[in-house]
Protein backbone atom coordinates (compact mmCIF):
# COMPACT_ATOMS: atom_id res chain seq x y z
CA UNK A 1 0.00 0.00 0.00
CA UNK A 2 1.30 3.43 -0.77
CA UNK A 3 0.91 6.04 2.62
CA UNK A 4 1.75 8.73 0.76
CA UNK A 5 -1.27 8.63 -0.91
CA UNK A 6 -2.61 9.99 2.31
CA UNK A 7 -0.17 12.26 3.22
CA UNK A 8 -0.23 15.96 1.94
CA UNK A 9 2.77 18.37 3.13
CA UNK A 10 0.11 20.29 5.68
CA UNK A 11 -0.56 16.95 7.38
CA UNK A 12 3.42 16.21 8.12
CA UNK A 13 4.57 18.38 11.40
CA UNK A 14 8.20 18.76 11.71
CA UNK A 15 8.54 19.61 15.70
CA UNK A 16 5.59 18.37 17.85
CA UNK A 17 5.16 21.48 20.24
CA UNK A 18 3.99 19.43 23.66
CA UNK A 19 4.86 16.38 25.10
CA UNK A 20 8.69 16.55 25.64
CA UNK A 21 10.25 14.88 29.05
CA UNK A 22 11.63 17.51 29.80
CA UNK A 23 8.87 19.59 30.78
CA UNK A 24 8.22 17.38 33.80
CA UNK A 25 7.36 19.24 36.98
CA UNK A 26 9.49 17.39 39.45
CA UNK A 27 7.20 18.84 42.47
CA UNK A 28 4.14 16.67 40.34
CA UNK A 29 4.02 12.99 40.64
CA UNK A 30 6.22 11.99 37.40
CA UNK A 31 2.61 9.46 36.64
CA UNK A 32 0.52 11.90 36.45
CA UNK A 33 2.79 14.31 34.63
CA UNK A 34 3.69 11.69 31.85
CA UNK A 35 0.00 11.10 31.00
CA UNK A 36 -0.22 14.98 30.83
CA UNK A 37 2.56 15.43 28.34
CA UNK A 38 0.58 12.26 26.47
CA UNK A 39 -2.59 14.58 26.59
CA UNK A 40 -0.79 17.39 25.17
CA UNK A 41 1.08 14.89 22.21
CA UNK A 42 -2.89 13.26 21.44
CA UNK A 43 -4.25 17.29 21.74
CA UNK A 44 -1.67 18.23 18.65
CA UNK A 45 -2.21 14.77 16.49
CA UNK A 46 -5.97 15.88 16.56
CA UNK A 47 -5.06 19.32 15.51
CA UNK A 48 -3.12 17.84 12.87
CA UNK A 49 -5.86 15.20 11.87
CA UNK A 50 -8.00 18.19 11.22
CA UNK A 51 -6.19 19.50 8.27
CA UNK A 52 -7.20 16.39 6.43
CA UNK A 53 -10.41 17.85 5.95
CA UNK A 54 -11.57 14.31 6.68
CA UNK A 55 -12.77 15.19 10.55
CA UNK A 56 -16.04 15.84 11.22
CA UNK A 57 -16.12 16.85 14.89
CA UNK A 58 -12.91 17.76 16.83
CA UNK A 59 -14.01 17.43 20.34
CA UNK A 60 -15.44 14.68 19.73
CA UNK A 61 -12.76 12.89 17.52
CA UNK A 62 -10.04 14.08 19.76
CA UNK A 63 -12.49 11.72 23.05
CA UNK A 64 -11.89 8.83 20.69
CA UNK A 65 -8.98 9.01 20.07
CA UNK A 66 -7.81 9.53 23.43
CA UNK A 67 -10.20 6.87 24.63
CA UNK A 68 -8.31 4.17 21.99
CA UNK A 69 -4.84 5.12 23.78
CA UNK A 70 -6.16 4.64 27.14
CA UNK A 71 -7.15 0.60 26.35
CA UNK A 72 -3.63 0.40 25.28
CA UNK A 73 -0.64 2.69 24.09
CA UNK A 74 0.13 2.60 20.07
CA UNK A 75 4.03 3.22 21.06
CA UNK A 76 5.96 0.31 19.30
CA UNK A 77 9.28 1.01 20.87
CA UNK A 78 12.15 2.39 18.54
CA UNK A 79 11.09 5.52 18.76
CA UNK A 80 7.92 4.57 16.72
CA UNK A 81 4.25 5.37 17.88
CA UNK A 82 1.12 4.23 15.30
CA UNK A 83 -1.48 5.75 17.11
CA UNK A 84 -5.11 4.87 15.42
CA UNK A 85 -8.48 5.13 15.89
CA UNK A 86 -11.71 3.65 14.08
CA UNK A 87 -14.48 6.41 14.44
CA UNK A 88 -17.75 7.45 13.45
CA UNK A 89 -16.18 10.62 13.13
CA UNK A 90 -13.47 10.27 10.22
CA UNK A 91 -15.55 10.61 6.83
CA UNK A 92 -12.79 8.46 5.05
CA UNK A 93 -9.13 6.83 5.70
CA UNK A 94 -6.85 9.53 6.98
CA UNK A 95 -3.51 9.77 8.10
CA UNK A 96 -0.95 12.02 9.89
CA UNK A 97 2.72 12.53 10.31
CA UNK A 98 4.58 13.98 13.16
CA UNK A 99 8.32 14.17 14.02
CA UNK A 100 9.69 15.19 17.28
CA UNK A 101 14.06 14.89 17.37
CA UNK A 102 13.86 15.38 21.07
CA UNK A 103 11.33 12.91 21.78
CA UNK A 104 7.83 12.72 22.83
CA UNK A 105 6.79 11.04 26.26
CA UNK A 106 4.37 7.90 24.34
CA UNK A 107 3.76 5.74 27.45
CA UNK A 108 6.68 3.68 25.12
CA UNK A 109 7.33 -0.08 26.03
CA UNK A 110 10.92 0.25 25.82
CA UNK A 111 10.17 3.46 27.88
CA UNK A 112 11.99 5.50 25.45
CA UNK A 113 11.05 8.77 23.58
CA UNK A 114 9.16 8.53 20.64
CA UNK A 115 10.41 10.21 18.04
CA UNK A 116 8.15 9.66 14.92
CA UNK A 117 4.17 9.29 14.58
CA UNK A 118 1.93 8.06 11.61
CA UNK A 119 -1.45 8.86 12.98
CA UNK A 120 -4.38 7.35 11.68
CA UNK A 121 -8.00 7.12 11.69
CA UNK A 122 -10.46 5.51 9.76
CA UNK A 123 -14.82 5.72 9.91
CA UNK A 124 -15.91 2.46 12.39
CA UNK A 125 -19.08 2.00 9.66
CA UNK A 126 -17.10 1.27 6.56
CA UNK A 127 -15.45 -1.82 6.32
CA UNK A 128 -13.34 -1.03 3.23
CA UNK A 129 -12.18 1.83 4.68
CA UNK A 130 -11.01 -0.48 8.12
CA UNK A 131 -9.28 -2.90 5.50
CA UNK A 132 -7.26 -0.01 4.58
CA UNK A 133 -6.14 1.12 7.59
CA UNK A 134 -4.44 -2.46 8.70
CA UNK A 135 -3.19 -2.56 5.07
CA UNK A 136 -1.62 0.90 6.12
CA UNK A 137 -0.28 0.04 9.76
CA UNK A 138 1.02 -3.17 8.11
CA UNK A 139 2.86 -1.33 5.66
CA UNK A 140 4.36 1.12 8.43
CA UNK A 141 5.28 -2.24 10.27
CA UNK A 142 7.14 -3.76 7.52
CA UNK A 143 8.91 -0.78 6.43
CA UNK A 144 10.32 -0.01 9.86
CA UNK A 145 11.17 -3.90 10.13
CA UNK A 146 12.88 -4.24 7.15
CA UNK A 147 14.20 -0.68 6.29
CA UNK A 148 17.15 -0.01 8.49
CA UNK A 149 17.79 3.36 7.83
CA UNK A 150 13.92 5.09 7.75
CA UNK A 151 13.84 6.28 10.99
CA UNK A 152 17.30 8.44 10.43
CA UNK A 153 16.51 9.49 7.16
CA UNK A 154 12.96 10.45 8.48
CA UNK A 155 14.59 12.36 11.66
CA UNK A 156 17.30 13.73 9.59
CA UNK A 157 14.55 15.04 6.62
CA UNK A 158 14.43 18.77 6.09
CA UNK A 159 11.16 19.20 4.89
CA UNK A 160 7.60 17.92 4.48
CA UNK A 161 8.44 17.18 0.81
CA UNK A 162 11.75 15.10 1.66
CA UNK A 163 9.44 13.09 4.59
CA UNK A 164 6.56 12.46 1.54
CA UNK A 165 9.33 11.12 -0.68
CA UNK A 166 11.37 9.05 1.43
CA UNK A 167 8.25 7.23 2.10
CA UNK A 168 7.19 7.38 -1.52
CA UNK A 169 10.09 4.69 -1.97
CA UNK A 170 8.72 2.13 0.42
CA UNK A 171 5.93 0.17 -1.37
Amino acid sequence: MQITRYLSPQVVRLGMMGGHLDEIDPEKDPEKERIRLKAEVLEELTDLFMQTGQIRNRNKFHHDLVSRERKATTAIGGGLAVPHVRSMQPKAFCMVFARSRDGVEFESPDGEPVHLIFGMAAPSYDERMSTEYLQAYKSIARAFKEEDWLPAALLGAQDEHEIIHLLSGLD
